[in-house]
């Protein structure tokens, strides 16, 4: 079976990034992709390769033909996460997973794991949702991302989608502070 027949459409393309504002300007000016919407100290509860960690990351979501650009930026690349290994690249930015909407998260964890993926770990927000991260060999490195998701993040996020396909350019930094 494929992964979008067991999970449903890619949902998200997930980037790390260094610096969230550099990344995002990037995006908006170079490639047209914007507005992002996003926030920045978002507290975390990470549960990745058997470590347990409390992040804060800067989040910035952007979306093009109905899927979610995700850029992430870890404030303190000490601490174990999913997103922690980057920090020791070169890089500025590099993809690190694709994510797929799950209404059953129990459910859809099991079918990835009957269906030989690896259960890396999770990061999981105060408000209960849980991202679970998977890998198998075939991927060489990418990550597999099953998010936990309900009705209000779906329509939040197909109204964040629809106003990016009729965006002007205008307002492109849309980010809220915890």
């Amino acid at each position: 079976m494929f992964a979008d027949k067991l999970f449903g459409p890619v949902r998200q393309w997930g980037y790390l990034v260094k610096d969230l504002d550099e990344a995002m300007q990037a995006w908006v000016t170079q490639l047209g992709v914007g507005p992002f919407w996003g926030f920045r100290n978002v507290a975390l509860s990470s549960h990745f390769d058997n470590v347990d960690s409390e992040i804060v990351i800067d989040v910035g979501l952007a979306y093009q033909n109905g899927v979610q650009i995700e850029l992430i930026q870890q404030q303190d690349p000490s601490q174990a996460s999913p997103y922690a290994d980057f920090y020791q690249s070169d890089a500025k930015q590099c993809f690190q997973q694709v994510a797929y909407f799950c209404q059953d998260i129990d459910a859809a964890v099991a079918m990835a794991k009957s269906n030989g993926m690896r259960q890396r770990g999770y990061v999981e927000s105060a408000m209960q949702s849980r991202y679970y991260y998977f890998d198998a060999p075939a991927l060489d490195g990418m990550l597999i991302e099953l998010m936990e998701v309900d009705a209000d993040m779906i329509a939040a996020f197909e109204a964040c989608a629809q106003q990016a396909d009729d965006w002007d350019g205008s307002d492109p930094y849309r980010l809220i502070t915890f």
